[in-house]
């Protein structure tokens, strides 16, 4: 059942990233027998359009075990995980789609990212600003993007090109979050769980709301939940239905960019071509940097982002039913559900 929490929340999860930069037990490195499964799956299904491969069609004898695992610490544990040495030098993008699509495979069930019911995203700058067009997207420009949260249980994102400077990740635990919010005004806390309006950005479903109503933070049967984006709760002030924020919402607000954005809360570091962060969306805020890229268009920046749902993760708050990020989490076979 979804309540009001009101007392710290002790998790795996609740990490600062001082701490965790120090240590390394969050980077995983694939061995040589692992990237050249890989390889040679690519090459077994290089003919084939990469939505028609199935998870036994790409063939992972050793790293596929290794990758669950990795997934369990990622939606049970600290929540998230870099792995690097994926073979991405000499493949070119579908290929690296194809490596990305059969790896997420092993991990979980491929989730909806966009209206046009993308599965595979490929993410890298398409010119111009995000709010220049009502459904651009953030990840679509080189602009900063703030501390947000994804779709699915899980987020994999491939490097197969770096900018030529800048373009930074940055994660920063929720739970961490939420613990300061409260701590420093219980009052804020409280505010953080009643709902804020999102904007969808119109890539929400057919029949699902342009403005999605969603606190920041649910607590929900022993977990807490997370589900931020600052930069789309500010641009559903757009419509004229939406209420304005309150001055109280404002100070919540400002309150978590603070937080996310303190050095000693966040965890920094670049993608380097090979690396996967993989990520929870319930208990990880992630951010990137501005970036400048390369003048030649076969040099830019690439990356490839997979959201995935897990057969045997969290139950779900009924509130999430209705939005773009997890709603299809709820259809899941065997996916339990929160019994509110």
């Amino acid at each position: 059942m979804t309540a009001l929490r009101t007392t710290p929340v002790d998790d795996p999860a609740a990490w600062y990233g001082a701490e965790l930069w120090a240590r390394d037990d969050w980077v995983y490195h694939l061995t040589t027998t692992e990237a050249d499964e890989i390889v040679a799956a690519v090459a077994a299904n290089r003919d084939r359009p990469y939505l028609d491969i199935t998870c036994q069609d790409f063939a992972l004898p050793s790293l596929s075990g290794r990758l669950r695992k990795l997934a369990r610490e990622v939606d049970q544990g600290r929540g998230l995980v870099l792995v690097r040495g994926v073979p991405v030098n000499g493949m070119d993008e579908d290929e690296a789609g194809v490596a990305l699509w059969g790896m997420g495979l092993h991990v979980g069930k491929p989730q909806i990212q966009d209206a046009a019911l993308s599965l595979l995203h490929h993410v890298r700058d398409t010119g111009g600003a995000w709010q220049a067009a009502p459904n651009r997207r953030v990840y679509e420009t080189s602009a900063e993007q703030q501390f947000h949260t994804d779709g699915g249980d899980l987020v994999m994102l491939l490097c197969r090109r770096a900018a030529k400077h800048g373009g930074a990740s940055r994660m920063v635990s929720a739970v961490t979050v939420f613990n300061e919010v409260l701590a420093r005004d219980p009052e804020l806390a409280r505010v953080l769980q009643e709902p804020f309006p999102f904007d969808a950005r119109g890539q929400q479903l057919a029949g699902r709301p342009a403005v999605q109503n969603v606190p920041i933070f649910v607590w929900c049967a022993g977990r807490l939940n997370g589900l931020h984006k600052r930069h789309y709760i500010d641009a559903a002030q757009r419509f004229d239905a939406v209420p304005r924020l309150s001055d109280i919402q404002v100070a919540a607000l400002d309150l978590v960019d603070e937080l996310c954005n303190d050095p000693a809360v966040h965890l920094a570091f670049d993608l380097a071509p090979g690396d996967i962060q993989m990520a929870s969306n319930f208990t990880i805020f992630h951010a990137r940097d501005a970036f400048e890229d390369h003048p030649a268009e076969d040099d830019k920046r690439h990356m490839l982002r997979l959201w995935l749902g897990l057969q045997n993760g969290r139950p779900l708050p009924a509130i999430y039913r209705d939005t773009r990020e997890f709603g299809p989490l709820f259809e899941i076979e065997g996916r339990a559900a929160s019994p509110d």
